[in-house]
């Protein structure tokens, strides 16, 4: 029958059916639902077959049914399918009284079939391509574990700021930025990675709906840590509890924190032993003590002999004399050779005392496990300290890889770090930061506004495709009122791509503005 349209490329469609463990249908009740799934699809006088499978958990039927009807040998339409497949469940499920599901179609509190809204988004398609065929957890599914809980319970409630929403991403290793028009979340230790929009976390998690509740946005706080000489981080204000791996298997969410702690106790353990071992490495005192008293002792038998050979009391005094003062050279020799001794122990390589770091490195060439899981604890952490911490909230956004060469401003010098960020000092002391994408200013309106006219003397060098003020609102204000008055003194013609900056520039009236600046500090030089 399939051959009667050979337009048809696949003649032949196949669902199934399944039912709770709770659930206990007849034969004849599945057999129904079959005929009664096919009729929603419109295939109700189509060639069909059932066939019913008991050997899984769950009681379900598959259903193989000819596109192709057999009389007009028109092509069933299957679009909307899985619609319509949910729908007629759903009416199975009234009828007969079964275990209400979820789906496209839901079952409301009047028993009536309603279209299901769903308040989040489904997974983008390349987190499900990552997830499905390389079974590696997606940075999408990795923030809907960690942090969507909490971030709908902060979004249900009354009062909320940014400072609540950035700390739980950052507990979790990732960061809330803007991108373009709207928000999007970074990985912090990979910020190249391609990132996420954030109403794929939350449908709540955008500006147009967070801005009017909680005012502009408002940029992640700085991350502060302190370590200790073995470079463990002691003390934070932000402790990251978990980071995202995209090495990680789908299936390892739980063999994550297992491994975490099976860790944490190795290096606990390896601290002990390097603690034992150093103990044991202490510097052996070559019997001083009894040396010195054998010494003693000697001088003394030597005295109580002067007391009985020599009876003249003048010659016996003479004679203490000199054993009191080869008393005291013996003592002096003896000091100097137990100083010659452990010099010569320390001296040698097998004695040598080991810092922490350098003991875990000759365990870890033994093949100790906790050895090499900390000696990569410390690279994984010297690879974020190489990040350049952040300046300031005060921030002018640019196009994405917006580089330019360090630009000469007077009075300001220009340091390049290795991550590539370009710092910009004034007397030794960091004023701006830029990043490519952005130009951090620290106190942009103190000293008459310098580092303000400064970071717009970047901006102005870079490609224009996107010039956008971020940070505190009265800080964006004041930006705005510093832009029109640069432009209007022939000192730039800068334009703002954020069409609200933009409009908020051309409409401040002269008595609106800041009392005058001076722009003389930070010119380019030729």
């Amino acid at each position: 029958m399939a051959l009667k349209n050979t337009r048809c490329k696949d003649p032949v469609y196949h669902f199934f059916l399944s039912w709770p463990e709770t659930d206990s249908p007849t034969v004849e009740q599945i057999f129904e639902s079959a005929r009664h799934s096919l009729k929603a699809l419109g295939m109700s006088d189509h060639q069909y077959v059932t066939a019913i499978h008991r050997d899984t958990d769950h009681l379900h039927c598959h259903v193989a049914a000819n596109r192709i009807h057999p009389v007009t040998y028109k092509v069933a339409d299957d679009a909307y399918d899985i619609s319509k497949l949910h729908k007629a469940s759903r009416e199975m499920e009234l009828k007969y009284g079964w275990t209400r599901t979820n789906g496209c179609h839901v079952i409301n509190e009047n028993n009536r079939i309603v279209r299901s809204c769903s308040k989040e988004k489904s997974m983008p398609d390349d987190a499900k391509k990552l997830e499905y065929y390389s079974d590696q957890e997606s940075l999408y599914g990795y923030a809907v574990r960690e942090c969507r809980p909490e971030i709908s319970e902060i979004l249900k409630a009354d009062s909320i700021y940014w400072e609540r929403i950035h700390a739980v991403l950052i507990r979790a290793g990732l960061e809330l930025k803007k991108k373009g028009a709207g928000l999007a979340i970074y990985h912090r230790a990979h910020p190249e990675q391609t990132p996420l929009k954030a109403s794929s976390l939350h449908p709540q998690l955008t500006l147009s709906k967070l801005v009017p509740r909680i005012g502009e946005f408002e940029n992640a706080p700085r991350v502060m840590e302190f370590k200790n000489e073995q470079g463990e981080v002691t003390l934070t204000n932000y402790m990251v509890s978990s980071h995202y791996d995209d090495r990680l298997h789908l299936r390892d969410h739980q063999a994550r924190m297992t491994r975490r702690l099976e860790r944490a106790e190795a290096r606990e353990e390896l601290k002990l032993r390097y603690q034992t071992d150093k103990k044991e490495a202490k510097c052996p005192s070559f019997d001083a003590k009894n040396r010195f008293r054998t010494l003693s002792m000697t001088f003394r038998f030597r005295r109580a002999h002067v007391c009985v050979a020599v009876r003249d009391p003048l010659m016996r005094k003479l004679a203490w004399h000199v054993l009191a003062f080869e008393r005291e050279k013996a003592m002096a020799e003896l000091r100097l050779k137990l100083k010659e001794e452990r010099e010569n122990w320390y001296r040698s390589p097998e004695n040598r005392r080991l810092s922490y770091r350098v003991w875990v490195e000759q365990q870890a060439l033994k093949g100790d496990k906790a050895a090499i899981s900390q000696l990569r604890g410390w690279a994984y952490q010297a690879k974020r300290d190489q990040r350049t911490a952040y300046l300031s909230e005060t921030v002018i956004e640019c196009a994405v890889s917006d580089d330019i060469e360090p630009v000469e401003l007077k009075g300001y010098t220009h340091h390049i770090h290795r991550d590539g960020a370009i710092l910009y000092k004034k007397e030794g002391v960091t004023q701006m930061i830029d990043r490519g994408e952005t130009i951090e200013m620290a106190r942009p309106f103190e000293n008459e506004g310098d580092n303000m006219v400064a970071g717009l003397r970047l901006a102005e060098q870079k490609s224009g495709e996107k010039r956008v003020f971020s940070g505190p609102r009265e800080y964006v204000e004041k930006a705005c009122s510093l832009v029109r008055d640069l432009n209007e003194m022939g000192e730039t013609s800068l334009t703002l791509t954020d069409s609200l900056q933009q409009k908020r520039v051309c409409e401040i009236r002269p008595q609106d503005k800041p009392a005058p600046i001076s722009f003389d500090s930070p010119n380019l030089t030729p």
